[in-house]
């Protein structure tokens, strides 16, 4: 994620409670596990028989979920102006939207504010203003 996705979803995270809901950041990352794990004195780190495994949440998952001020489950996917949403992306947000949350892509605090005032979805490339 770029520095000013990172900054707008910030914002975004920052600006929530004020909205009267409650959210949360999802992260999921990649990391490596072996049956020997032995740190050099330089700090590099060896681990015998590594294999990678996954943490988190299922591919596409939103970068923010939580509770509205109205009860309902929301789902938001920050992008910078430019940044795409992947097809694993909107499908999650289809998903949550067909379910009846609130879903949508935020390139901003205001389309944050638009997605959970329930005022529609925000899909693919779109914003609110």
């Amino acid at each position: 994620m770029g520095n000013l996705e990172r900054k707008i979803q910030s914002e975004i995270r920052l600006s929530i409670p004020q909205m009267g809901a409650v959210a949360f950041r999802a992260n999921i990352g990649q990391a490596w596990t072996g049956s020997d794990v032995n740190r050099l004195p330089d700090g590099t780190v060896i681990i015998r028989n590594a294999r990678p495994f996954n943490s988190g949440l299922p591919a596409g998952f939103s970068d923010l979920f939580g509770i509205s001020n109205k009860g309902q489950f929301f789902a938001i996917e920050v992008k910078a102006p430019r940044g795409i949403v992947s097809d694993h992306q909107q499908h999650f947000l289809d998903f949550i939207s067909a379910k009846g949350g609130l879903a949508g892509v935020a390139r901003s605090v205001e389309d944050a504010k638009y997605i959970l005032e329930g005022c529609g979805t925000l899909g693919r490339g779109t914003s609110a203003y």
